[in-house]
């Protein structure tokens, strides 16, 4: 793969995108209200949340195929906010490939190229070596003459990335790019897209509802919610300083604990644990959101441990996962354990343990029910 940045044009000066107050509504409903964001030149970014977050709306906006009634966007400073999705240079890469179905592999690769009005069009030779040297940066010599029908989804979706980057785009979109694939193939295409947007080094914004993805990808990760912004991190923010009660429920594999928080400070699990937002002022009712690696199994002779009882054990792998229901939590929890506790004999079903949290993430209940 390497050399393609030096014989095509497609490794050009990433491009800076900022997003200024953009609102959008269908009706009564605000699928963008007032989100502001900036995206980073050669930066991988993706838009993560639930289906209604506005996550593809915000996409598309960017796009040009999306009007929007409030804000403005901006290429590298320049008001694109009216550009078309071709004025803007713009690759656009769909959830269901959008391919022609009866055009070949080559033919749907070369076909925006081939639209261009005529002083822009490359010459057919140009066009034919472009295309050949995309379908070996997308790993698919030799397929020039199959059609769609006759390629797997993954395929198929290598195609798709190839006919947007045939473009020459300022800025790479793909809309949930891995969305109808089955998982083994999403894991291989994930990390073949990281080394296409290493190779191409192109300003590239993807969204997927798929936590797992967003944070094995991208740069920086942007968690939307209800037509706003909740949390733009790194994946490594995102996921150890999640912003608020909300974030942490997204992001999942976390036990909620209702407590009481005195000056700041909350007990969890048997630890007295600092609030998230370093109040120290606040008492009152409060959430704790806790991970399974937070927790450790203590000494029955620790006072400050909770009782709990094994429900379940799967011994496989590096570490034990140990299914644990804790005095005053209605949901079962998962913690990995040593292995050594397991075949010493001292984690059976059915036992009875101590817990204790060593970290938690505690947030003043108001902010929790802040928006329905």
């Amino acid at each position: 793969m390497r050399g393609y940045q030096n014989e095509d044009a497609i490794h050009r000066a990433p491009v800076r995108i900022d997003v200024e107050e953009l609102g959008k509504s269908y009706g009564s409903f605000a699928a963008l209200n007032n989100v502001s964001l900036t995206v980073r030149p050669g930066e991988l970014l993706a838009l993560l949340g639930p289906s209604g977050s506005g996550k593809t709306t915000l996409l598309r906006a960017i796009a040009g195929l999306t009007a929007t009634e409030e804000g403005t966007i901006r290429f590298d400073g320049e008001d694109a906010t009216t550009l078309s999705l071709r004025a803007r240079r713009v690759g656009f890469v769909f959830q269901q490939y959008a391919l022609f179905r009866h055009m070949t592999v080559f033919d749907n690769v070369a076909f925006g190229l081939r639209v261009r009005p005529r002083g822009e069009r490359p010459r057919a030779g140009e066009i034919a070596r472009r295309v050949r040297r995309l379908l070996e940066l997308v790993q698919l010599p030799g397929l020039e003459t199959r059609f769609p029908s006759q390629l797997s989804g993954g395929q198929r979706q290598r195609v798709a990335l190839a006919r947007a980057l045939a473009i020459e785009p300022n800025v790479l979109l793909l809309d949930e790019p891995f969305g109808a694939l089955d998982a083994k193939v999403r894991k291989e295409l994930r990390r073949w897209l990281r080394e296409i947007h290493t190779e191409t080094g192109l300003t590239t914004i993807f969204v997927t509802h798929d936590q797992e993805e967003a944070l094995e990808l991208a740069d920086r990760v942007v968690i939307m919610r209800d037509g706003e912004i909740e949390q733009i991190g790194t994946p490594v923010e995102i996921y150890e300083e999640p912003a608020t009660p909300y974030v942490c429920e997204f992001l999942g594999g976390v036990a909620r604990f209702e407590v009481t928080a005195t000056e700041g400070e909350a007990r969890v699990l048997g630890s007295q644990l600092p609030l998230a937002e370093a109040d120290e002022t606040y008492s009152g009712p409060a959430l704790a959101y806790v991970r399974g690696h937070e927790i450790e199994i203590v000494s029955r002779d620790i006072a400050e441990g909770v009782p709990a009882l094994v429900r379940n054990v799967r011994p496989f792998g590096p570490a034990i996962t140990v299914e644990l229901s804790i005095e005053g939590h209605r949901d079962r929890i998962e913690i990995s354990v040593p292995r050594e506790l397991f075949e010493g004999g001292e984690i059976r079903i059915g036992q009875g343990v101590f817990v204790r949290a060593t970290s938690a993430r505690v947030f003043p209940s108001p902010k929790a029910d802040a928006r329905p």
